[in-house]
């Protein structure tokens, strides 16, 4: 079973720079947590300011906190896929001037994690501040027996800013023609975004 590391990336797209309003801190959407109880209903986003020609919405929308943000369509691919530790935290997407131009979209948040990186045979340096975690990856080994058979797309326990597709998962975003998003494949990869 090959595996993939998912990134949000897309050109021209509105960019969103803030979580919305009562939001639980930055921070906990990349502990693998349940957030449901502490996040706002109602929520909403908005395209920011400083970069007011970019307009364009895509089914994985860029953001600089780097959560999966997504789309209806993408969430009723993603949970047509039974991918069990799917937490959906619902907003709506507006442009630069408040418009409502996306009604329908969620933060996605993985709950829990997969030993899924192989320690020994990886080249990685910890982070200065989580001790526990990975801070820069110069290449990535994997440990898939460690990898729970229905993980389909997960964070790394060493690693929770990391999010793995499984290739059959990859697959399915291809075929239904997803935007936003480039996957690099997991298995030798060298940190690098390009």
């Amino acid at each position: 079973m090959k595996y993939f590391i998912i990134k949000v990336m897309a050109e021209e797209a509105g960019y969103i720079e803030e979580l919305p309003n009562g939001s639980p801190a930055d921070w906990k959407f990349h502990e693998g947590i349940a957030l449901t109880k502490d996040f706002p209903m109602g929520g909403e986003v908005s395209f920011s300011t400083n970069y007011p020609d970019n307009r364009k919405l895509y089914d994985f929308q860029p953001n600089i906190m780097r959560n999966l943000l997504v789309s209806g369509r993408a969430r009723k691919l993603i949970e047509s896929l039974s991918v069990t530790n799917a937490e959906w935290l619902p907003v709506v997407v507006k442009d630069h001037k408040g418009t409502i131009v996306g009604p329908d979209y969620a933060f996605l948040n993985l709950l829990g994690a997969e030993d899924a990186i192989d320690m020994e045979r990886s080249e990685y340096e910890m982070d200065s501040l989580e001790k526990d975690q990975i801070g820069n990856i110069d290449e990535l080994a994997l440990s898939t027996s460690t990898i729970r058979p229905d993980a389909k797309m997960f964070r790394c326990t060493k690693e929770r800013r990391l999010i793995l597709i499984r290739e059959d998962v990859h697959a399915a975003f291809e075929q239904a023609g997803l935007t936003g998003f480039k996957v690099y494949e997991a298995e030798g990869w060298n940190g690098l975004e390009l």
